[in-house]
C-alpha cells in the first residue's frame, strides 16, 4: 500500500466528514430557527388571546396587519383598518361569544411554514367560565405574516 493512496484516502474520508458535518449544522440550525419562530408565534397568540379575554380591543388590534381576513363560519369578511377590527372584535366578544365567558386556554398547538415570511398557527383551545367549567372547545387557523422581523396576523380561519 503506497504512501500517497494512503493520504489520498485520509483526504477523502476528511472531506465526507467535513460534509457530513456541514449537513448536520444547516440541519441543526433550521430547527433552532424554526423552534425560535414556534416560540414567537405561540407567545404572540397568547398575548393575543389575553388582549380578547380582558376586551382589550386597542391590544387585540396591535396583533394585525390590514387587510386582514376572517373566515368565520362560510362567510369571509374583508377588515381593512383598525376600527373596522374593534368594531368586529367588540360585537363577537360581547355578543356572539358563549354566555358566561371569562378565559381561554391553549390546547394544542401546529405551526406550518408556508414560506420564510409566512406561517400557519393551527390552534386547539377551550373556553370556560368564571366557575372554571369548559364551555366550549373550538379550533382556529392563524396566518401570521413577518415584514421587517415584526410578526402581524392577516387572516384567521375558525375550524370549530
Amino acid at each position: 500500500f503506497c504512501r500517497f493512496c494512503y493520504i489520498s484516502n485520509m483526504n477523502h474520508k476528511l472531506f465526507k466528514m467535513k460534509k457530513a458535518l456541514t449537513i448536520l449544522f444547516i440541519l441543526l440550525s433550521t430547527l433552532c430557527f424554526s423552534q425560535e419562530i414556534e416560540e414567537k408565534i405561540v407567545g404572540l397568540w397568547m398575548e393575543y388571546s389575553k388582549a380578547f379575554e380582558y376586551k382589550d380591543y386597542d391590544k387585540i388590534s396591535e396583533h394585525f396587519r390590514y387587510p386582514v381576513v376572517f373566515h368565520h363560519k362560510s362567510n369571509p369578511t374583508i377588515l381593512n383598518n383598525k376600527s373596522e377590527l374593534i368594531k368586529a372584535y367588540k360585537n363577537s366578544r360581547e355578543t356572539i361569544i358563549q354566555k358566561g365567558y371569562k378565559y381561554s386556554l391553549l390546547q394544542k398547538w401546529k405551526l406550518s411554514k408556508i414560506s420564510e415570511t409566512k406561517v400557519i398557527l393551527d390552534v386547539s383551545y377551550s373556553r370556560f367560565n368564571n366557575l372554571y367549567e369548559k364551555i366550549h372547545s373550538g379550533r382556529g387557523l392563524y396566518t401570521y405574516e413577518n415584514k421587517n422581523g415584526d410578526w402581524k396576523m392577516s387572516a384567521v380561519k375558525t375550524i370549530k
